[in-house]
């Protein structure tokens, strides 16, 4: 298998060119993503909790010779149009029409996972069903008769290990016989009762629809009611058909029971279970899910994620700084001294220091946070927080789900938009990205460790993250007020606790770090060489004096910082590195006071994280929202660092 080496993302659909079409099909967290890498030799995130994946992954490989388009589809429990990536998902299958679905099913979880494999029956499409995280039955005592399985279903049926690979030969040979047409399929059908049965023929009689079987049809139109497209007699005699069926029985609740019980049946025919001993597994479920134990085990985890931060992120900082300083700058400085032309000389110089801070500033700290989220997302421990955290999600008018963006929010903010995708209206997506927007992204971490936990102390670091945290509280309960609709109940699937994969930790951190060393260092050192430049002919001074009555005069903070807050909307650890560059020390003790650190860092982690966030924001939710989003971070940064400011020269603090 030969694959190419490039990873598409594509929001809304896959627009099928040359070649066959596969698509990875599945509830939420059932390893299509891990599936999506083995098949594919490509870079996509896995992660042990659901709504990993809210973007289409596309990748293309040969298989004996033919070129073949992997397409690894959001996790969706139903093919209904409830939310955003359901629609997604549902429209690709049915309009696109792969000649291939693979459904992705926990073997865990046969029941539950069943019910999304029905419908997908229901569409007639070549199919098979990869029976992921087998391996895992035996510690619970359970087996599934994979071959009668198959028999029942009618379609393939492939046991897999996607983590360890194991498996993935055989399903690709089974895929290449059906898609050469050497495998029957013969398609489990599901029967409902007779009035429901009643109404999808009628309904079949009257729209007319190609690419998916008539019966899935009338299915989809009595579940979504989805008769807008369609003309409007038609319209009229299906909505008839609809009511007078539904007299004495809601369709849509009847179809969504009878297949919750068929799926029920056929798991209880293939299942066998015997007693055994409670797991360690299970009593640490327990244990972190408990409203006191597990707040405690909350606490203690992210204490020793700041801690490994603070003090691994500072060791490799200081570590990273002294040997680019004597391995790099010491080395060239006297031929960088005897150059005679100022230009080169000082394009050189500053082009040298921007490297040294991002190598001392960023690097180190990005690189631990993005570890250990990993290690977190691998275990299964966040939707275990989100969960011990709903309540007080509730109290900001937000869905307990909302958790699980946050929680990526402090890697990124752009995917963690994204993953908002999961929630299920668009009010609590809206108010949740909003939140996102001031949560300390790696980035803003970087800065607050940097800056604060480095000059001034770790106490002072901590403060940040409180002041932050209490305004994302007090936002999110003025704007939940505000905003109408109300928050829904929390139904958050709990993954099971597994052991985390090194390679897959760190083919995360990589895929996640590669965009600060390809996009970020880049930028640095072309920022660096501008300013020197500015600097040279004395242009600095000019352009930094409009900033004086903000940055100056309310943020009491040296004039030439409103450039470098500036040049943070590209990237945030890019205003510390400009600000250093700009100092002419990678100490900012030696041209800021304390209390200027502090505001500097604030600010930092406050305003608007970054141009890719706007640009999501934008694809997401609109211009104008995005805009709305953006000038609110802004104004709440300035304002809330000129009070602080005020407020600890008033009481004595950092003076």
């Amino acid at each position: 298998m030969k694959c190419h080496q490039k990873l598409k993302k594509q929001s809304h659909s896959f627009q099928k060119k040359s070649g066959q079409y596969i698509a990875l099909v599945g509830n939420p967290n059932t390893g299509k993503s891990c599936l999506f890498n083995h098949l594919t030799g490509m870079g996509a995130i896995i992660s042990n909790y659901p709504g990993t994946t809210v973007d289409i992954l596309e990748g293309k490989t040969h298989i004996e010779g033919k070129l073949v388009n992997i397409v690894d589809l959001p996790g969706i429990y139903a093919l209904s149009s409830a939310s955003e990536d359901e629609k997604v998902t549902k429209d690709n299958i049915t309009k696109q029409r792969p000649e291939l679905i693979i459904n992705v099913v926990d073997a865990n979880l046969l029941e539950r996972n069943l019910y999304l494999t029905l419908q997908l029956l229901e569409l007639k499409m070549p199919m098979l069903v990869a029976l992921n995280f087998y391996e895992e039955l035996e510690d619970k005592g359970i087996t599934v008769n994979s071959q009668k399985l198959q028999s029942l279903l009618g379609v393939p049926i492939v046991p897999i290990d996607a983590q360890r690979g194991a498996g993935i030969n055989e399903l690709l040979n089974t895929s290449i016989k059906i898609l050469n047409g050497k495998i029957k399929l013969n398609f489990y059908n599901v029967k409902y009762d007779d009035h429901i049965e009643k109404a999808v023929k009628a309904i079949s009689k009257i729209i007319k629809e190609d690419k998916i079987p008539g019966r899935a049809a009338a299915l989809n139109i009595i579940e979504d009611r989805d008769i807008k497209s369609e003309k409007k007699s038609k319209s009229v005699s299906l909505r008839k058909i609809i009511r007078d069926c539904s007299k004495e029985h809601d369709l849509s609740t009847e179809i969504s029971r009878e297949r919750h019980g068929q799926a029920a049946l056929i798991a209880a025919k293939v299942t066998q279970k015997k007693i055994i001993k409670k797991s360690v597994k299970e009593y640490l479920d327990r244990f972190t899910t408990e409203p006191f134990t597990g707040t405690i085990s909350m606490i203690i985890i992210l204490a020793v994620i700041f801690s490994a931060l603070f003090y691994l992120g500072g060791y490799l900082s200081g570590l990273l700084g002294t040997l680019f300083e004597r391995g790099i700058i010491g080395p060239l400085t006297p031929f960088i001294e005897s150059i005679p032309n100022n230009l080169i000389k000082t394009s050189m110089t500053w082009g040298l220091e921007g490297i040294n801070a991002g190598i001392q500033i960023a690097l180190p700290y990005i690189a631990v946070f993005y570890i250990l989220l990993g290690l977190l997302e691998d275990t299964g421990y966040l939707p275990r927080m989100a969960y011990i955290l709903d309540r007080l999600m509730h109290k900001i008018h937000l869905h307990g789900k909302a958790i699980v963006p946050m929680m990526l929010g402090f890697g990124c903010t752009v995917p963690a938009i994204l993953s908002t995708r999961v929630l299920p209206n668009k009010r609590e997506r809206i108010l949740t990205a909003i939140l996102l927007c001031l949560i300390p992204c790696s980035a803003r971490t970087a800065v607050i460790l940097g800056a604060v936990g480095k000059f001034i102390g770790v106490q002072y670091a901590l403060l940040i993250y409180g002041i932050v945290l209490l305004l994302i509280l007090l936002v999110g309960y003025i704007l939940g007020r505000v905003l109408p609709g109300e928050s829904t109940g929390l139904i958050l699937e709990m993954p099971e606790y597994r052991l985390p994969y090194l390679r897959n930790i760190l083919m995360k951190t990589w895929l996640r770090l590669k965009d600060f060393i390809y996009i970020a260092f880049p930028l640095v050192i072309a920022g660096s060489i501008i300013l020197g430049i500015l600097n040279l002919y004395g242009l600095l001074t000019i352009l930094t004096k409009p900033f004086d009555p903000i940055i100056g005069k309310w943020l009491m903070l040296p004039t030439v910082a409103g450039i470098t807050l500036v040049y943070g909307i590209l990237r945030k650890e890019l205003a510390l590195e400009m600000l250093m560059v700009l100092g002419g020390s990678n100490v900012l003790l030696d041209f800021m006071s304390p209390l200027q650190i502090f505001i500097f860092t604030l600010v930092v982690t406050l305003y608007f994280p970054c141009v890719g966030t706007f640009a999501v924001l934008k694809h997401e939710f609109g211009w104008k929202n995005s805009l709305l989003i953006a000038f609110f971070t802004i104004i709440l940064a300035v304002i809330i660092g000129g009070l602080i400011a005020r407020l600890f020269l008033l009481v004595g603090v950092l003076v």
